[in-house]
């Protein structure tokens, strides 16, 4: 595996992530926009996928599950190349075969707030050409302060002094999240989605519902209300 050729491919796509500064200039959500959520766990190489799509007003639309390989094998801060590929090749599937447009992706991973400025919510907003959000129950980078306990309460994570995502309270007295730009969306607005969507859970509604489909299927097990797909 050629480590500095993937550090290389990194930073050219870091360079193409559109991060706007006016919230204006990139994706504005509306109710009737329909997302996609999306998961995965693994068992070795097996990479098992969940695709929750909805709207934003939060009206259901479908659970996808599906069977993929591992884009490669587990290297730390190499993820979006072994996790993106099974995530790009199902938003694909979906999108041919049951005609579901998203407006916009929501993954489980981090988006410009990552050491190269190109976690897995970047890599897949760029490949699918779409914009993409970033929530992580965990930081991979350091931030300070102290976060207040209220709903709603931020700080800001920065690398090399710009602010590249946000320590987020989804409510009162828990865990906090861990919120960036994926792609094409400013940081603001891709806060109010997922707190708008963390209702009355830690996790988006929609990424607890993709994270629980994809742990019951690599378990090998069913659960009700979910399409298999098979992916090319």
């Amino acid at each position: 595996m050629d480590l500095e050729r993937l550090r290389l491919e990194q930073k050219e796509l870091a360079q193409k992530v559109l991060v706007p500064t006016n919230c204006d200039d990139g994706y504005m959500p509306h109710l009737q926009d329909i997302i996609f959520s999306l998961d995965i766990q693994y068992v070795g190489n097996d990479a098992y996928v969940a695709v929750d799509a909805r709207r934003l007003d939060g009206e259901e639309l479908g659970l996808f599950v599906a069977k993929s390989r591992a884009g490669m094998e587990y290297v730390p801060r190499f993820f979006c190349f072994r996790e993106g590929p099974p995530l790009l090749k199902a938003v694909e599937y979906i999108q041919e075969e049951y005609l579901l447009m998203p407006s916009l992706l929501i993954i489980d991973g981090h988006g410009i707030a990552h050491p190269r400025r190109l976690g897995v919510a970047s890599w897949l907003g760029l490949k699918a050409d779409l914009p993409s959000i970033g929530v992580a129950k965990k930081a991979l980078l350091s931030y300070e302060g102290d976060l207040a306990e209220k709903r709603g309460s931020s700080l800001p994570i920065l690398l090399e002094g710009e602010q590249v995502g946000s320590v987020l309270r989804t409510q009162e007295s828990t865990k906090p999240v861990f919120v960036s730009t994926g792609h094409n969306i400013c940081l603001k607005e891709a806060t109010n989605v997922i707190l708008r969507l963390s209702r009355p859970y830690r996790l988006a509604e929609s990424i607890r519902s993709a994270d629980q489909a994809a742990r019951v299927y690599a378990k090998g097990e069913t659960t009700k209300g979910v399409t298999f797909i098979k992916l090319r």
